[in-house]
């Protein structure tokens, strides 16, 4: 019981941050390479809330898909500056991501 509690706290404690860094990304500087890396990070903080949250399927997990995967299609379309190669990218990873949380 103990380390559920741990896992949720940790899973609410990344969500927080992660908001904050993705925030705080597309703030600062919006259109750079540095803002798209703060981005990445903060989406990356944000999928490792969500896999330790454990949601089943329910709005909050897929709305929380829905903002990594927003901030991976804003940092790959910051990279290469080419929309279809961020979409496809972003919807890749995003079917990955919902892989692993659907069979963990």
């Amino acid at each position: 019981m103990r380390a559920n509690l741990f896992a949720f706290a940790f899973g609410i404690f990344s969500l927080v941050v992660g908001l904050i860094v993705d925030i705080y990304g597309l703030v600062n500087q919006f259109g750079s390479l540095d803002s798209a890396k703060v981005v990445l990070i903060g989406s990356i903080i944000l999928a490792i809330g969500l896999a330790f949250l454990s949601l089943p399927n329910r709005w909050e997990r897929y709305s929380g898909q829905i903002v990594v995967g927003l901030g991976l299609l804003y940092y790959f379309y910051i990279q290469t500056n080419k929309l279809w190669v961020a979409i496809v990218i972003a919807l890749i990873a995003m079917a990955l991501m919902e892989y692993g949380l659907k069979h963990r």
